[in-house]
């Protein structure tokens, strides 16, 4: 069908209904201003006759700047209709029908030429987009010259059409044909009426008839693009619209049509050239600015099209393509709460939007309201129940909610539609992997690979899946048909190499990422996969400088920043130098809320609790209210024993996000800190009345359920659990702590017997062995450990377990060898380094020290690390700098680690024999609270001699 003025145009795979209405435009642009000020210097000297000469030159040779200012010159001097209406004209020209409008409106009062300044008011109010003001401002003009009146009643007709009503705009045209029967506007016109009713072919001849005798005719000739348009045949529009352009090169209009059906086809290079030439020769046409907006985006560059789209809003705050643009570009940006005023705006002035709708669900998907999204959702199931985009976002919603048949129901209706729709496909079989049919979806995966010739979704979706399931050889085959499909594709390579890696294959695998990289310079799952094999291989200065080399090239990137200080983390980099990175990822781009949280989660991993939460209230005061800075806000005032002002913060969460359940499990965990008991368990409940299966939830109201003595409530959870999780483990382990915390031992063995004959880990046999202990079944608890240990021989948990208890009945020779066996295997593992390096130091060997330094090198920032270090280093080393070294690590590990009883112990004592009698009083009245009954007897008797 087509619409007088009202077109449509591809973008992001989705068709948007764009309308010529446009508001008040921004000022003219600088040069035009310098120009203007020029003509001012020379217009002083000059009468309103002269000017008004000079402007009507100026728009004879099509220059409408000029004569504007010409024009605006001459009304300072001498104000007259014929002024104002000659200076609407160029400003119509000029596409700021806003100014116009002005203009036109004191002619009118001036009474200047009827026949000349109402079918200009006309144009212009179309052009303004407001075709109710149209039919109200000059439904009842009755002008005694026949063009004129023809004209009125043309733009009558044309505003009807506008509004839907067909049968006004018909009558509007003929009354115009009354006045001039052959007037080429009011026959178009009418034959707009015939092709919104469905009869393109008739409309189609009106405009060629038209055209044969008058070639020129604009409307002839944008009726005929449009009938075009209509048919699918936008080659031909493009040829037709080029005439009109040329024939009127001020028509917007036009340009902007067939600028956007180049954006609609790809053809990006003529689409910028066109938009450059229409900002060139219309600067103040807002259709220009909107277009460089899509083409941006269409370009896959969401941070221009948003500057650009921002620029149009600025002009007119209530455009609602731009609103929607803004929408689009604000969510790829990851900026939801932004894009969701938007999108909502949208939704405000255009209900049936279902583009609108879409982006806004995914919105509220990503920020875990689905609830929201639903609501969203809903509408647009009732506009389109047979449309594949609102049919895939059903199935998106499902998902959120759990509801795994429901979504791949959805996802099956929406392939009905669309029978070849590799994504639909694709996102069904992942689905019904999700939903355990995994040897159908797997065969649906590979039959959907070998139908995608040009696309790999189908193909990582298949390779992801046999990486997973640890089928590398399949995953190396699958990889085999993408490479041929996408052979200039980094990914392709990147995939590659992690089933080399799978299979320890570590060389081929740095052969295909080095491939990745080779394709683009910048693709950083490569770049970060290659810099985990080079800290692998001890070569830190390598990893590093695998993103030093894209920042070579791209200074700002947020991504290779942020990779950069993940990498100076994995290889021990000082924390100076990951606190600059992390702050320049924030300078890129002061509202990026990954650069944000990447400071508040080092900072918080630091045990820097308040330079952490100073730095999620920054945050928040640069981009207010984004739920995942709300979270980090919260746990940074959890960890600093700001416990209520967090139990706040996540109520904020929680209201902002109310179909999530992660808020209530956050609320619920600070009211379990400030020692509340039936506050996190309504938040407890809430969550699973959310999520009926969410086992944090029900794990935590175990939790509570013991510290407030209620340990019959506690079981009955567990035993929920064990109901709703019949084939694992987790709910009998749960059920064995119950009794475990009432010493029924034997009970609580049996629990883990249960427990460890559904999921056999090494950390229920851990649990397993000292449950039989406290039985007193140390027999069965040894079998249990040697039986385990001989089955698993690389596995650590167990057998370093072990080598602790060895340590704790103080057999340092035997804990010595145990971690010396462990350590083979995991050369680099803080915890047995640390714990061999003490029990050394306490059999007197030297190399005590030695494995001390290693753990040391690795985890800084550890307390347990820093004690132990700091311990040897005063304690078993006599340089004064080294034990002025010692005493600030157990310093540091004091204040990182307020609450542990060895290290106060330790720095108590260095205290002691450093004459620091008063510190180390205060040490030992701190630890007297907190120690276990054998450190609290010693801490007495050595505050006593004090």
């Amino acid at each position: 069908m087509v619409v007088q003025r009202i077109y449509y145009f591809y973008i992001n795979g989705l068709f948007m209904q764009l309308s010529s209405g446009y508001q008040k435009l921004a000022s003219t642009i600088l040069f035009c201003i310098a120009v203007q000020a020029m003509f001012v210097i020379v217009g002083c000297q000059q009468r309103p006759e002269k000017l008004v000469e000079s402007a009507k030159e100026y728009m004879a040779k099509g220059d409408y700047a000029a004569a504007s200012i010409q024009l605006k010159n001459a009304v300072q001097k001498g104000d007259s209709g014929e002024v104002r209406f000659l200076l609407a004209s160029s400003l119509t020209e000029l596409g700021d029908y806003a100014a116009a409008e002005i203009q036109l409106r004191k002619a009118v009062e001036a009474q200047y030429a009827p026949a000349l300044v109402y079918p200009q008011l006309a144009k212009v109010l179309l052009g303004l987009g407001d075709p109710k003001k149209v039919v109200a401002d000059l439904s009842a003009v009755s002008l005694p010259d026949r063009a004129a009146q023809s004209a009125i009643k043309s733009a009558i007709g044309e505003a009807q059409l506008l509004l839907g009503q067909r049968a006004l705009a018909h009558e509007a045209f003929s009354a115009a044909l009354v006045s001039t029967p052959d007037d080429p506007r009011a026959l178009v016109g009418d034959a707009r009426v015939v092709a919104s009713e469905g009869d393109l072919v008739s409309a189609g001849k009106v405009a060629d008839d038209i055209l044969v005798r008058f070639p020129s005719s604009k409307q002839a000739l944008s009726l005929k693009a449009d009938v075009l348009i209509s048919q699918a045949k936008p080659a031909e529009a493009i040829q037709i619209l080029t005439r009109l352009v040329g024939v009127a090169p001020f028509d917007g209009q036009a340009r902007f049509v067939l600028l956007s059906l180049y954006i609609g086809l790809d053809q990006y290079d003529l689409a910028a050239a066109g938009v450059a030439d229409m900002q060139r020769v219309l600067p103040n046409d807002i259709r220009g600015r909107y277009l460089a907006a899509v083409l941006a985006f269409r370009k896959n560059d969401p941070l221009k099209a948003r500057d650009a789209v921002i620029q149009v809003l600025n002009a007119a705050p209530e455009h609602v393509p731009s609103l929607l643009l803004a929408g689009a570009a604000e969510y790829q940006l990851g900026a939801l709460s932004t894009a969701i005023d938007y999108l909502r705006k949208v939704i405000a002035k255009n209900p049936n939007s279902l583009y609108a709708r879409n982006i806004l669900v995914a919105c509220y998907l990503r920020q875990g309201q689905s609830g929201k999204a639903e609501e969203v959702l809903l509408p647009a199931l009732k506009l389109a129940p047979s449309d594949p985009m609102i049919l895939r976002a059903a199935g998106e919603v499902a998902l959120a909610n759990n509801q795994l048949s429901a979504a791949a129901n959805f996802y099956s209706r929406a392939l009905e539609v669309e029978k070849d729709n590799i994504s639909v496909k694709t996102r069904l079989a992942q689905i019904r992997l999700a939903n355990g049919e995994t040897d159908r979806a797997l065969a649906e995966l590979e039959t959907t690979s070998s139908q995608d010739k040009n696309q790999y979704q189908a193909d990582f979706s298949l390779i992801s899946a046999q990486l997973v399931r640890n089928q590398f050889d399949k995953a190396l085959v699958a990889v085999a048909v993408l490479e041929k499909k996408q052979p200039d594709n980094p990914l392709t390579f990147n995939l590659k190499g992690a089933a080399f890696i799978g299979k320890k294959d570590f060389k081929s695998a740095r052969v295909s990422f080095e491939k990745a990289l080779a394709l683009q310079f910048n693709y950083l799952p490569a770049a970060r996969n290659l810099a985990r094999l080079d800290a692998a291989d001890k070569n830190s200065a390598a990893a590093i400088a695998r993103f030093n080399a894209i920042l070579a090239k791209e200074p700002t990137s947020e991504g290779a920043l942020l990779a950069l200080a993940e990498t100076q983390i994995m290889t021990d980099t000082p924390s100076k130098e990951v606190l600059i990175t992390v702050n320049k990822a924030i300078s890129a781009d002061a509202n990026s809320v990954p650069a944000r949280l990447a400071l508040i989660n080092y900072l918080s991993k630091m045990r820097d609790h308040r330079s952490a939460l100073a730095a999620a209230q920054a945050a928040l005061n640069t981009i207010p209210n984004d739920v995942r800075l709300l979270d980090g806000l919260g746990s940074a005032q959890l960890a600093s024993g700001e416990i209520n002002a967090a139990i706040e913060t996540f109520k904020k969460l929680a209201a902002l996000q109310p179909d999530s359940p992660l808020p209530l499990l956050r609320l619920a965990s600070a009211q379990y800190a400030s020692k509340q008991v039936d506050a996190p368990l309504m938040a407890l409940r809430k969550a699973l009345a959310m999520r009926p299966d969410l086992l944090e939830a029900q794990r935590d109201i175990v939790t509570v359920q013991l510290a407030a003595g209620k340990p019959d409530e506690a079981l009955k959870e567990t035993r929920a659990i064990q109901k709703l999780r019949p084939k694992e483990g987790v709910g009998f382990a749960l059920e064995g702590d119950v009794l475990a915390s009432q010493k029924k031992f034997t009970e609580a063995t049996r629990a883990y017997a249960e427990a460890i004959k559904r999921q056999p880990s090494p950390e229920l046999i851990v649990k397993q062995h000292q449950l039989l202990l406290m039985a007193g079944r140390a027999a069965e608890a040894n079998a249990l450990t040697t039986q385990w240990v001989r089955e698993n021989p690389a596995e650590p948990i167990v057998r370093f377990y072990l080598a602790n208890v060895v340590m704790q009945k103080k057999d340092y020779k035997e804990a010595a060898q145990r971690y010396r066996e462990i350590l083979v295997q995991q050369p680099d593992n803080v915890a047995i380094l640390n714990n061999l390096a003490w029990v050394l130091s306490e059999m007197n060997e030297p190399s005590g020290l030695t494995y001390a330094e290693k753990a040391y090198a690795k985890a800084p920032d550890n307390p347990n690390v820093q004690n132990t270090y700091g311990w040897l280093l005063f304690n078993r080393n006599e340089s004064p700098d080294s034990k002025q070294r010692g005493m600030t690590l157990l310093v540091r590990a004091a204040e990182l680690a307020p609450l542990d009883a060895d290290i106060k112990m330790h720095l108590a004592k260095a205290m002691l024999k450093t004459g620091d009698r008063q510190g180390a009083i205060k040490q030992f009245q701190e630890l007297i609270k907190i120690a276990d009954p054998a450190l609290k007897a010693e801490a007495e008797l050595l505050l006593k001699s004090l």
